[in-house]
């Protein structure tokens, strides 16, 4: 017969909380590790409070040690060890996840970068986030801070799939070449063939402005060899650009012209008078965006966030 002191059992708690963190932490790692093997991180949108921090953490090594992490910590929870330090990691974890997507979110950045290239914006993970801190406070687990006793062979047994796991998914992330452009920028190969170019503008000033052999369409792109101009480069997802291409198109500046780089997420078609031109589709690119390339007869002169009038 029960003790009626006892509380009753609940049914919904850590014990079954510990396996929607595993999944989670599981699609996430994976879905990072494609995005490593495939193509370079995205930029960090500029001009944050937060941003030296968010590059930091945007350091390829950092997210791939978070991908091996991930797993570990997936596994361990899976199998149920130490369940009250597994408790007090994961509301430590889930705290530092709300705080990360927080700062994207106030910092402007388009996804949190949880998912690798599934764009979800950081407003969205940090309250899922948070929910789950919610929940681990709800469901909390009263700590012994003494060092449980522990299964040896499921030690073994989470040791042995952890070292697997983490082994075809740093030779998967590796697997990522880089090699410099001669005009561009640098060209990311991944294991699948795919390329991806990090466009590098700095790298422009006093040579032709490379892009324009890169339009889907070039038609009427032979008037940006003569004279000066503006060209604004815009892409999907990006929080300035459709403020910035409102803008202009509210003062309407001579002179400019609209680049925009073509996304796998979704399509931008910016609402404006000025020539546009979109480059073509034969690779991903990368840029940190809105970036003004400033022209003078075909040659790049300058770069910046402004248009020149």
């Amino acid at each position: 017969m029960r003790d009626m002191s006892e509380s009753p059992p609940r049914r919904f708690g850590f014990d079954q909380l510990r396996f929607v963190i595993a999944v989670f932490l599981l699609v996430a790692a994976g879905l990072k590790a494609h995005q490593l093997a495939t193509m370079p991180l995205p930029p960090v949108v500029q001009n944050s409070v937060f941003t030296p921090l968010l590059e930091l953490l945007n350091d390829r090594h950092i997210q791939m040690a978070v991908v091996v992490g991930e797993i570990l910590f997936a596994l361990i929870l899976i199998a149920g060890l130490a369940k009250s330090w597994m408790w007090l990691l994961s509301l430590l974890g889930f705290s530092a996840f709300t705080l990360i997507s927080l700062m994207k979110a106030i910092g402007g950045e388009g996804s949190c970068g949880c998912f690798g290239v599934v764009t979800v914006n950081p407003w969205i993970t940090a309250t899922f986030d948070a929910v789950i801190v919610g929940l681990l406070l709800a469901f909390r687990e009263k700590v012994d801070w003494s060092f449980p006793q522990l299964d040896k062979k499921k030690v073994l047994a989470i040791l042995l799939t952890w070292l697997l796991l983490a082994a075809l998914a740093t030779y998967w992330m590796l697997s990522l070449k880089q090699q410099p452009h001669a005009t561009l920028g640098t060209v990311f190969t991944g294991l699948d063939g795919r390329m991806t170019i990090l466009l590098v503008p700095e790298d422009w000033i006093g040579e032709e402005f490379p892009l324009i052999s890169r339009f889907a369409q070039p038609e009427g792109a032979e008037n940006l060899l003569l004279g000066t101009w503006n060209i604004l480069l815009v892409q999907y997802g990006c929080p300035e650009c459709p403020p910035m291409v409102a803008e202009l198109e509210r003062t309407k500046p001579e002179n400019v012209a609209i680049v925009v780089i073509p996304s796998t997420i979704g399509e931008y078609v910016p609402s404006a008078s000025f020539p546009t031109f979109e480059l073509d589709r034969n690779n991903a690119w990368l840029v940190n965006t809105p970036i003004v390339i400033k022209l003078s007869d075909g040659i790049c002169v300058a770069f910046g966030s402004e248009v020149d009038d």
